[in-house]
């Protein structure tokens, strides 16, 4: 085994990467402070093992072609938070972006590995059923989700984590992390939608975080998706960055064109209050 592998063999989470190793595109959805990061480091390490050839979606890195400065003088942060107008025109044009590189790389030596938050309309719209001609391929089989649901001790631990790594970075990624106070204010959302949506009003809820109302609310938003849930009661040790990660081939994102026209678009079938709406209801399934 790679050296850089630090799953243990005989762990339920190593045997559910081997198992998706054949995937055409393969997902970890879930908040920030669940160890997304990691997971996406080590299955991307085992499929470049196993001789695929990786290329990798992530929100950060995708959304930054839509915050040029024209775009953030007319649709800027909001306390911090990424302007709903981008959010929608990010997650819109990443369904694009994806039936883009199916075409491009259609030879199956090719794989995806995607990182999707969804919580607050993060990439929530690769998740939806839309009538468009990359949904067969994201319902289908050949695109397996995975939820890392980590215990309340491993969760706090991670966040630990990234509070040194974003304190002192290892990585030029690690600085940019969501800090801990927002991830909490995330947890926060998950909560209340638990409450909405898995009909938990009447349970005791940890107002920290409560993997159960977590795992539901994120089993609800992947219903029409061929998903896994990763129970995680291990901390895993780490050597170096989780963002070190030199076996990818390429990064999705838009170009500058693709950014014009997705704009272009929107601002012609919606107004700022329709996105708005969208935004606020993006849990819709």
């Amino acid at each position: 085994m790679n050296n850089d592998i630090i799953l243990p063999v005989d762990s339920v989470i190593y045997q559910s990467f081997e198992n998706a190793l054949d995937k055409r595109a393969v997902f970890f959805t879930g908040l920030s402070g669940v160890g997304k990061s990691l997971y996406i480091q080590q299955f991307s390490k085992m499929a470049a093992n196993a001789g695929r050839v990786v290329h990798l979606l992530q929100w950060d890195v995708t959304r930054e072609a839509f915050q040029t400065k024209d775009i953030m003088a007319k649709y800027p942060e909001i306390n911090g938070v990424t302007h709903p107008m981008i959010r929608k025109a990010v997650g819109l044009w990443t369904r694009k972006g994806i039936l883009n590189w199916h075409k491009e790389y259609s030879d199956e030596k090719h794989i995806l590995v995607g990182e999707l938050p969804l919580i607050g309309n993060r990439l929530v719209e690769v998740v939806q059923q839309h009538d468009d001609e990359v949904e067969a391929l994201l319902a289908s089989e050949q695109s397996q989700f995975f939820l890392p649901v980590p215990s309340k001790s491993v969760r706090a631990h991670i966040v630990s984590c990234r509070t040194n790594s974003i304190n002192q970075p290892n990585h030029e990624r690690e600085s940019s992390d969501a800090p801990p106070s927002v991830v909490d204010s995330m947890w926060q959302e998950v909560r209340e939608l638990s409450k909405r949506l898995i009909n938990s009003e009447d349970k005791e809820q940890d107002e920290n975080y409560d993997p159960h109302a977590y795992e539901s609310v994120f089993e609800y938003l992947l219903q029409h998706r061929h998903a896994t849930t990763l129970r995680v009661d291990q901390v895993l040790p780490t050597v170096g960055s989780v963002y070190d990660l030199d076996v990818i081939a390429t990064e999705i994102a838009a170009t500058e064109q693709q950014v014009t026209d997705v704009f272009t678009e929107i601002e012609a079938k919606y107004t700022e209050e329709d996105i708005n709406k969208m935004i606020n209801n993006w849990h819709e399934m």
